[in-house]
């Protein structure tokens, strides 16, 4: 079927939808943590996580989870450090619940018109700085000796633009939750054989969405929009996918429960797991390369399921936008 497919319509197609400004702002976060690993999200979308000791000095552009102008949600979710002390000096103890110096700092930075971006001393502005608290009595962490913390707070974004997003699907926590997650992993499996059939066209549809906010949130072109849709349509076309069993997953949920997925768990979750799939979705196949290498590949499949297609007993399942 991917014969039937034409990229560049396609390309084209999500570029007709972006719309441009006077101005076009960026929202980014900053973020550096002690003694601990983390995820972090926005508006209940995961947007970073960071499972080793390594500090990223690197902003991380949010707009894609930003989906109007008002308030935004940011939440922080802590771990502790498991062996990567003893990993990465070769002695230590296994670290199993958050220490007394536990600490993360986010910062929440705007810059006002991305086309005229020229430099960080400039263009950038800082809109809020959050801090991890310590207890006012011990000068501790507040969630020192827990095996996790989590913790919400926000900010006020100003965006030109306005889209539906994952805000038009059902709450999924409120089903059936073991007919759910069966009907989650029955959906994997028919993904499992559109992909062994290459069948871009089928794929690239459910994908639609997912491209056009994203699209549409960064204000890009179409340049970039290409670039973003063949890291997704190249694999495709991949021979001999050898799709590995769904087993050894957790379920997960995003947006506030409209968005569901699964993905292993980490190997802080379950140290018997092979570390390199920690984290990683439970839909992966692995194949050759050219050069006879094996390889794995991930694909993250997030489903929803929106309001108007909804019916008592059915799973009508979306890509989630």
């Amino acid at each position: 079927m991917t014969k039937n497919f034409n990229l560049d319509q396609y390309i084209d197609r999500i570029a007709s939808e972006v719309k441009h400004y006077p101005k076009e702002p960026m929202y980014y976060l900053r973020i550096n943590q002690l003694n601990c690993v983390y995820q972090v999200l926005v508006n209940d979308r995961l947007v970073d996580e960071n499972y080793s000791l390594s500090q990223y000095a690197t902003a991380i552009g949010i707009n894609s989870s930003i989906l109007k102008s008002g308030p935004q949600k940011i939440t922080y979710r802590l771990y502790p450090i498991g062996d990567l002390i003893k990993e990465e000096y070769g002695e230590g103890e296994t670290v199993t619940t958050l220490l007394d110096n536990t600490e993360i700092t986010i910062e929440v930075i705007r810059v006002d018109d991305i086309n005229t971006y020229k430099s960080i001393v400039d263009d950038e502005k800082l809109i809020l700085r959050h801090e991890s608290k310590n207890d006012k009595n011990t000068d501790k962490f507040v969630g020192s000796g827990l095996p996790y913390y989590e913790y919400t707070f926000t900010f006020d974004a100003q965006v030109p633009y306005e889209i539906e997003g994952w805000t038009n699907a059902i709450d999924l926590r409120k089903l059936d939750q073991e007919k759910l997650e069966l009907a989650v992993v029955n959906h994997y499996k028919k993904m499992q054989q559109l992909y062994k059939a290459n069948d871009a066209a089928s794929i690239m549809t459910m994908e639609y969405p997912m491209f056009r906010r994203v699209a549409i949130t960064e204000y890009r072109d179409r340049t970039y929009i290409k670039e973003m849709v063949q890291e997704l349509y190249e694999p495709i076309q991949i021979p001999n996918k050898d799709y590995q069993p769904i087993i050894d997953y957790k379920v997960e949920y995003f947006g506030d429960g409209r968005v569901i997925c699964l993905w292993h768990p980490s190997i802080f979750e379950k140290p018997d797991l092979d570390p390199r799939l920690s984290r990683e979705s439970s839909f992966y196949y692995i194949y050759l390369t050219e050069d006879n290498k094996r390889r794995a590949r991930f694909q993250g499949i997030l489903l929803s399921i929106p309001k108007d297609k909804h019916k008592k007993g059915e799973f009508n399942f979306e890509y989630a936008r």
